[in-house]
């Protein structure tokens, strides 16, 4: 069993990659030899270091989640997809006069 200390050597290519992360939290791990070389030579591929790899990785899944989330939401019918067959709205638009306080002002007080 490997202990793996996720942010023991991380080197950020520049500013921009170190600010996209959410912080730097120190967490130690225990990982079977056989995942953490797996980590190791999947980090020497990429040319990253093991953390930015981990980071990475947690990254790509969360987008992968985020992407079947949305999936099972249009699914369902309760999130609808861009579509680009939208007519446009109107340019020549113009509002109609009507009597009394506007709407907006209603709301407001009715709130209250």
């Amino acid at each position: 069993m490997t202990t793996a200390r996720p942010h023991e050597d991380i080197a950020y290519a520049n500013v921009s990659e170190l600010s996209s992360h959410r912080g730097i939290m120190s967490r130690t791990i225990d990982i079977p030899d056989e995942v953490y070389a797996q980590l190791e030579q999947h980090a020497r591929r990429r040319g990253l270091t093991l953390p930015q790899t981990i980071a990475a990785l947690i990254h790509e899944d969360e987008k992968a989640r985020m992407a079947a989330a949305i999936a099972r939401l249009r699914t369902q019918g309760v999130l609808l997809s861009p579509s680009s067959a939208a007519p446009p709205a109107p340019t020549d638009f113009e509002p109609i006069q009507v009597q009394g306080k506007p709407l907006s002002e209603v709301l407001i007080e009715e709130r209250r």
